[in-house]
């Protein structure tokens, strides 16, 4: 994998607080947006957006930059926490 060990344990990190959150406001999501015709999609997209600030500030804090490889990897390890989101609202 092209993401160092560390910044991949950030990103996973956040990626479990924002789901365990996501769980914890399930109630008044579902009530405060009762016509959304995909909430999963949008949630899921909400919490990839707060782990790539994550992710980019990682390698800002090393003062390097991320490659394309380490964007490609960064989308692969987001996205097997995207059944986790979608369970939600099945």
């Amino acid at each position: 994998m092209a993401i160092p060990a560390d910044v991949q344990d950030y990103v996973e990190k956040n990626m479990k607080l924002m789901i365990s959150q996501t769980e914890t406001y399930l109630p008044f999501i579902k009530v405060a947006f009762p016509y959304s015709n995909n909430l999963a999609d949008g949630v899921y997209n909400l919490i990839v957006g707060s782990a790539l600030s994550v992710f980019v500030n990682q390698y800002a804090m090393r003062m390097k930059y991320p490659t394309a490889d380490d964007f490609s990897e960064f989308g692969k390890l987001v996205l097997k926490y995207r059944d986790q989101v979608e369970k939600f609202f099945t």
